[in-house]
């Protein structure tokens, strides 16, 4: 059986990059957004899921993209940083079993993005909770995993520090990772628990302190356990932070020629 996942896509197609870097495949931001939405509608089209686009200041270009699909679309003229907040208020309207993505407007997915991650959703207990595995005895705490789909490059200049857990679905192989940006799943009773965290962060778009403040590293006491799939599910489309070991050329191209 297949969870349901809200996804809650935040759009603004006035700035290109707020770190100035730059976009691959010399694509503009307008693109960028109808490649990575494309993408996640095409993974996760044939599981149970809603999607709502929060735009800010779209343009009636990306408005009227936006409206040939079956999404909730709204647009206002937030800023990021109360973007941010907009979409965790949204989340916290819906019940607390559920799944929220979280999602920025230049990941790029893979098609079998949510075919991975349903995976991991389903055999979670299984996985983390048998006698056999390590996170046996952190069942007094049982951690809540959090779902991070890029694997980012950064990862793979093996920092002491950055050491941590390996798992494997019956699909997939997942690590833990400590810091993530403002793309990533969680279920609504997490959101809510952090609700204050995430509300802090969202002040400068401040996901260092958001990472810091909910996954946990080595301890999981009021921490969740962030996970990060290898190979990556997704890929933040800029040049310096592609997700290595997928043709993401391949799929853009393909969901390009793809009426």
């Amino acid at each position: 059986m297949s969870n349901k996942i809200h996804v809650i896509f935040r759009a603004c197609d006035a700035v290109n990059a707020f770190n100035n870097n730059p976009r691959p495949y010399d694509l503009s931001k307008k693109e960028i957004i109808k490649i990575c939405f494309k993408s996640l509608y095409e993974s996760i089209k044939e599981y149970p899921h809603s999607i709502t686009v929060l735009g800010d200041k779209l343009s009636e270009e990306m408005l009227d993209f936006f409206r040939s699909y079956p999404v909730a679309l709204t647009n206002g003229n937030y800023g990021n940083d109360e973007s941010i907040r907009q979409s965790v208020r949204r989340a916290l309207c819906l019940p607390d079993e559920e799944w929220v993505y979280f999602c920025e407007d230049d990941y790029l997915h893979t098609p079998d993005c949510f075919y991975h991650i349903q995976a991991l959703i389903r055999e979670r207990e299984k996985i983390f909770y048998s006698k056999k595995n390590i996170l046996f005895l952190y069942r007094k705490f049982r951690p809540e995993i959090a779902i991070h789909p890029p694997d980012y490059p950064d990862r793979y200049k093996n920092k002491p520090r950055d050491r941590g857990f390996l798992f494997h679905t019956s699909t997939c192989h997942w690590r833990q990772v400590v810091n993530t940006t403002f793309s990533f799943l969680m279920e609504v009773k997490n959101i809510r628990k952090f609700e204050s965290v995430f509300m802090k962060a969202s002040q400068g778009a401040n996901d260092g302190y958001l990472s810091k403040n909910i996954y946990g590293r080595s301890s999981f006491r009021n921490k969740c356990l962030c996970l990060s799939p290898v190979p990556g599910l997704s890929n933040h489309m800029h040049r310096d932070t592609f997700t290595p070991l997928v043709d993401w050329e391949k799929i853009m191209k393909a969901l390009t020629e793809k009426k």
